[in-house]
């Protein structure tokens, strides 16, 4: 899993990133981004509720990867109507990048690195 201070740095950008470049953004990106931070607030303990299952409560290996394995569901389109979940697709698919990112299984940030604003370190 990544840096606590090197996820929180991300959130940070993810913020500043959302906030410069709010009106060329379209708005399936826009909630790909709210996915992302909702998913990086979830794993630094600043809220309890997972960002799209119902899981709450702090984030660990199991839940992030219990989460990471709902937005496969949810993206492959087999997710039941009867499970109380978020289903936007591209929230979702925001979430699952931010939480493969924080485990290592992705290399690139949710920020793309090419339009990474300047943030300072924590």
């Amino acid at each position: 899993m990544r840096d606590h201070v090197l996820v929180k740095n991300e959130r940070r950008a993810l913020a500043a990133y959302s906030t410069k470049t709010q009106s060329p953004v379209s708005p399936e990106f826009s909630r790909f981004l709210r996915g992302a931070g909702a998913a990086l607030d979830w794993a630094t303990g600043a809220v309890d509720a997972a960002p799209v299952g119902p899981d709450s409560g702090p984030a660990d290996g199991d839940t992030i990867i219990a989460e990471i394995q709902r937005c496969d569901v949810v993206l492959a389109g087999t997710a039941s109507p009867l499970m109380p979940i978020r289903t936007d697709p591209h929230y979702v698919n925001g979430v699952e990048h931010a939480l493969r990112w924080l485990l290592e299984l992705e290399a690139e940030p949710p920020v793309p690195l090419e339009t990474r604003p300047e943030v300072p370190a924590a």
